[in-house]
Formats: structure tokens, sequence, C-alpha cells
């Protein structure tokens, strides 16, 4: 892992603020989430999430992705029911046992090799009333796939028509390679941005899984 990443977290263990080694706040120390929106307003200039309120910090991806799931699922069933959520096939074996902690059901779609692409026609005839969140995952675990432009505006086209919430899980988002190939956010589509928790983590992107660190960036209302 990043050793620059190891010796600035001694550093701040032992000389800095007394703070670090004590409780957080439930959202996760504001220190670190004034951090992430920083550093989210770098990589992807024109939009900044409030660290007050649309950023939380979790003791793991896999926590942010369960707690994103119960946020959006909880909020889906309070307006009617919609407990379904859509999941691209293949997908990572965590999923559902998250989607049973939400509790949700999913409502598979099957993506096929080589490429894996999201196929639009078959997204929007998965969708049924009791449809209320899309979960993505891109760049994607197992296959490797990166969402195209024309794929997240399918999906966010979707969700815009159903009144859909989204979960973008984008652990993955700085492991990119191909020429021509990049990484693109599905909360920066048109309309997504305030239905959509995008989920990341400093165990990717510092190549330090065990600190088990990870973030949710959020429309305040689902943070």
């Amino acid at each position: 892992g990043s050793l620059t990443a190891r010796q600035a977290a001694a550093e701040a263990l032992l000389v800095g603020s007394a703070a670090a080694n004590q409780y957080s706040a439930p959202a996760g120390l504001l220190e670190l989430r004034e951090e992430v929106s920083r550093l989210y307003a770098r990589l992807y200039p024109g939009d900044a999430y409030d660290p007050a309120s649309e950023v939380v910090i979790c003791t793991s991806g896999q926590e942010s992705l369960n707690a994103a799931l119960r946020a959006c699922v909880s909020e889906q069933v309070s307006r009617g029911g919609r407990d379904g959520v859509i999941v691209f096939e293949p997908y990572f074996p965590f999923t559902q046992g998250a989607l049973d902690n939400a509790p949700a059901v999913m409502q598979p779609v099957r993506t096929h090799a080589p490429g894996f692409a999201i196929d639009a026609a078959a997204l929007r005839a998965a969708v049924t009333p009791r449809t209320g969140t899309v979960l993505l995952n891109s760049p994607h675990n197992p296959t490797g796939h990166v969402a195209s432009e024309a794929e997240l505006a399918a999906v966010a086209e979707v969700c815009v028509e159903h009144d859909l919430l989204a979960v973008s899980d984008e652990v993955y988002e700085h492991a990119v390679f191909g020429e021509g190939c990049r990484h693109r956010r599905l909360c920066d589509v048109p309309g997504m941005r305030g239905r959509t928790i995008t989920v990341s983590s400093a165990g990717k992107l510092f190549s330090l899984t065990g600190w088990r660190g990870a973030w949710g960036l959020a429309p305040a209302r689902l943070a």
C-alpha cells in the first residue's frame, strides 16, 4: 500500500489532533468528511458535496454499500412499498447479503461476455411496480467493465422516468486502464445528483484494504 498514506496516518495518530483517537460523530470525523469533499471537488469539478450533511464515513466499502441500500430501500418502501432493487449480473457475492439486510428483493439483469455492457432494453424490461432502486457497479467487480457514457445515460433515463433511486458502487474508480477508457460518475448525469448515493473506498484508493475505510456521497435526505 501507499507509504505516504501510512506515514501520514501514523503522524496523525501520534502527534495530530486528539480527536483522531476518540469517538467521532456517527457520520465520521468532520475533518475527514471535509477532506473527502475537497478530494471529489478536485476530481470532478463542477459539483461539491457538503461535508456536514452529504458525506458519511464508513468502516469498509461493504458497510457503505449496505447502508446505502438500506437508505434507498427504506425511502422507497415508505413511498409505496417499492422494495425491488435492479442488480446487474454477474455481481459481487456480498450483494445478496446486503439486499437481505435492507431488506430488499433482487431484480437481476444479465450482462453478457465478452463486453458485459448494460443492455438498455433488458434494463427497461426489468422494471416493475415493485422496483425502487438500481444498483450500479462501475468499474465492475468481477468483470472489469467500465460503464460508458451511453450506458450511464440509459440507467439515468430509466431512473428519472420511473422515479428510482440509485446506489453507485465506484470503489474501483481509480483502477481504470486502456486507451480512451475513463471512469464517469452516475451522479453527474443530468437528473441523477439528487437520487444517487455514490460509494467509494480509501482502501482501494491507497491499496490499503485492511484499513476498511470508505465513504458515501449522497443528497442530504439519504445521507
